[in-house]
């Protein structure tokens, strides 16, 4: 199973249901040191990023006001670049010290870029002379819609196994609440950050619940297949585990049963 093969959905152990809550799935790859403008446009250039349309400019903005004078500053500077798939369903990320690759929703499909050899992240790491990641991260975003029922609210309780039930005792039921939480897990080097929310629904008549799953490595780690792969497996792993620990019962039955 190659690195980026590990957005598809099919990797051992993993429970696939017939409409996964995903709103996103993202694989990040940092480098400490930045890598000129010039050799990110050849990289791109490359064969693996042929079906993604031409490459924009990823700029940073900072602006400064002085406390001297009514006046405003800003300097301008360019990351890398961006591309997409025509229909937006998937987008690079290539900058100075990262590369970044995101899987949009509808997520019920496999992710083509992602050959067997790895092309794009060979590509990254080759023509960059990257050998080594300072971080490697691998994100989920999931959204819970919850169909209200003819209620206002919702019972958080019923759908996540995240309680909040603050400092005393009040009546009804929680309405809104944000949590974020950054852990190491029990593999070594691997840590994540979740965060859980009550969130709107772009559905008429739901409420939903936000769950963001990011993990991610803190040593370094080889740019080596192998171990980068038994890497991305752990991480996989962990992930799923904690999405399957944060859900009810209630809250998979939204997800249509299993997908054979």
């Amino acid at each position: 199973m190659s690195a980026l093969a590990v957005l598809n959905g099919r990797a051992e152990g993993q429970l696939r249901y017939k409409k996964p809550p995903i709103l996103e799935a993202v694989l990040e790859f940092r480098w400490s040191e930045p890598r000129p403008l010039e050799a990110l446009v050849s990289v791109l250039r490359a064969q693996a990023f042929d079906e993604f349309e031409e490459s924009n400019p990823r700029m940073q903005i900072d602006a400064a006001v002085s406390l001297d004078e009514p006046k405003l500053s800003h300097s301008t500077k360019q990351l890398g670049f961006e591309a997409s798939l025509r229909d937006g369903s998937q987008i690079v990320f290539l900058e100075q010290q990262k590369f970044v690759f995101v899987q949009r929703a509808p997520y019920d499909r496999l992710v083509s870029f992602s050959a067997d050899d790895m092309s794009a992240l060979h590509e990254v790491t080759s023509q960059l002379a990257v050998d080594e990641f300072s971080r490697v991260g691998l994100r989920y975003v999931n959204r819970i819609d919850i169909p209200l029922g003819g209620n206002s609210k919702i019972n958080t309780d019923d759908y996540v196994t995240i309680k909040f039930d603050g400092p005393r005792k009040d009546r009804g039921i929680i309405e809104e609440f944000q949590m974020r939480v950054v852990k190491p897990t029990e593999k070594e080097g691997i840590h994540y950050a979740l965060v859980v929310a009550t969130t709107a629904s772009p559905l008429t008549d739901h409420s939903a619940i936000l769950l963001d799953i990011d993990m991610f490595t803190r040593p370094p780690v080889p740019a080596a297949r192998d171990q980068l792969d038994r890497v991305l497996k752990q991480m996989r792993t962990e992930k799923n585990e904690i999405f399957q620990e944060c859900l009810t019962d209630k809250a998979r039955d939204l997800f249509g049963g299993l997908d054979e």
